[in-house]
């Protein structure tokens, strides 16, 4: 009995060693070919990693840092990705923003990188105020742009943003106006010198989170 029993016992290690030595054999295969995939892609990587960097800095695409300018984004093309990223120039990309392809070249399949950003997109408000000397008006946050047109028979002289002066006519303010006031703080308009109908037209940004993706191969 006492041999019969110790020759299971010996069989059961036996087995037991082979499935351990196969299932290191097997991990080593797999480390090794993971490690040979990442070691045969450091350029993708590389070249991946500077567009999605370089979009997300660069002020031709961006409102400020790692905050897309929605509208130029949309418009993305191979003359832009060479000049901000020249490792991915004449190389197989796709750019993605959320579900949203915005620039495809060839079908690469290689080294993808995301990144989390905002993406600001304007939209436009309109109103026609009267203003008087002294009043002052606060525009939507984030307004980086505001049309002012002044009704014919205006008289206010003096338009500031924030205490500061940006419009000035001695004989009257009249006709379209362009400010563009610092999008980092809210800004607020103070009218001076007399009274005027005034058309506002502002462009403030909202923005969303989205996933950026950036995909290179050979």
């Amino acid at each position: 009995m006492s041999g019969t029993r110790a020759q299971a016992n010996l069989l059961s290690l036996a087995v037991a060693l082979t499935a351990l030595v196969s299932a290191a054999t097997l991990g080593l295969v797999v480390a090794d070919g993971a490690l040979a995939g990442a070691d045969r892609n450091p350029g993708q990587r590389r070249a991946a990693g500077a567009v999605a960097e370089r979009l997300v800095s660069a002020e031709a695409t961006t409102v400020r840092e790692n905050v897309l300018d929605g509208e130029v984004i949309a418009d993305l093309s191979a003359a832009t990705i060479a000049e901000l990223a020249p490792p991915a120039a004449n190389r197989s990309i796709r750019v993605q923003l959320g579900e949203e392809t915005l620039f495809e070249r060839g079908d690469p399949t290689g080294a993808t990188v995301e990144r989390v950003v905002l993406v600001a997109e304007r939209t436009t408000r309109s109103r026609s105020v009267a203003v008087g000397d002294g009043d002052d008006l606060t525009l939507p946050r984030r307004t980086d742009r505001v049309e002012l047109t002044f009704a014919a028979g205006s008289t206010v002289k003096t338009v500031r943003v924030n205490g500061r002066i940006v419009l000035h006519d001695p004989g009257g303010l009249a006709g379209q106006f362009v400010v563009e006031p610092s999008r980092y703080e809210t800004a607020t308009l103070s009218f001076e010198g007399g009274t005027a109908q005034v058309g506002i037209e502002s462009r403030p940004l909202r923005t969303e989170k989205a996933t950026l993706r950036v995909t290179v191969d050979d």
